[in-house]
């Protein structure tokens, strides 16, 4: 018996729960926001692409709005409560169970929080084994380091040609674009760490569920001992 067949045990339950929540079951803001987000980014790509720079700030303006809007309904107490009641809670209690029935499976006793930690442990080496990027992040830092000075002197050059104007027009079109593309990897970027990642999204799934056994269930028999030694 090893950590890596406890692991396994381990995503094998996760795979019979869902952790996200179905388009259809979400609540009618969450739904409008999410086609609003798409028309959006879509509105703006055509919109810098005919060039049309006052109307994308206007739509850009009018997203954030929007945002603020939405952000406002979500914190609201009743869709907390809902969210809350309807999606969270279940989701919590089924990644629990889990996790207890694997520890029962393996012979460990959940009020056990020296074995616990000992996981924990285990599971943050493994982590770092299989994070497969964590080799290229010194080159990419090297690659930067050199990209950044050639892009700035090109800006440099283009700047002393281009006009007040129409600096002020291809300072406003990064802008955007670059608001673009940080809300596009914003989305992105979960769906290619569950393609590139699992294992490393998995292991931090279990520390966190280890976790709050510790803080939930382990301390009960503390508790209960405390208490038969008083009386």
């Amino acid at each position: 018996m090893r950590f890596c067949d406890f692991f396994i045990s381990y995503k094998i339950g996760l795979k019979g729960i869902k952790n996200s929540i179905p388009f259809t079951q979400l609540p009618l803001y969450r739904k409008i926001a999410i086609i609003l987000i798409f028309v959006v980014a879509l509105s703006e790509m055509l919109l810098l692409f005919f060039n049309q720079s006052t109307l994308s700030i206007i739509l850009l303006i009018l997203a954030l709005l929007f945002l603020s809007i939405f952000i406002f309904i979500d914190s609201k107490k009743g869709n907390l409560e809902h969210m809350l009641q309807k999606h969270y809670v279940p989701y919590s209690v089924e990644r629990i169970n889990i996790t207890l029935e694997n520890l029962q499976k393996y012979g460990i006793d959940y009020f056990d929080v020296d074995t616990i930690d000992l996981l924990i442990a285990e599971a943050q080496i493994a982590q770092l084994h299989c994070d497969f990027f964590l080799q290229l992040k010194r080159p990419l830092q090297i690659l930067g380091a050199l990209i950044v000075p050639v892009v700035a002197y090109v800006a440099q050059k283009i700047g002393d040609a281009a006009t007040q104007n129409t600096m002020i027009m291809m300072a406003i079109n990064v802008i955007i674009i670059s608001i673009i593309i940080f809300s596009l990897l914003y989305a992105i970027i979960p769906i290619i760490k569950n393609l590139f990642y699992r294992d490393y999204n998995k292991y931090n799934d279990l520390i966190y569920d280890l976790r709050q056994i510790k803080i939930f269930y382990a301390h009960k028999r503390t508790c209960f001992q405390c208490s038969s030694t008083s009386l």
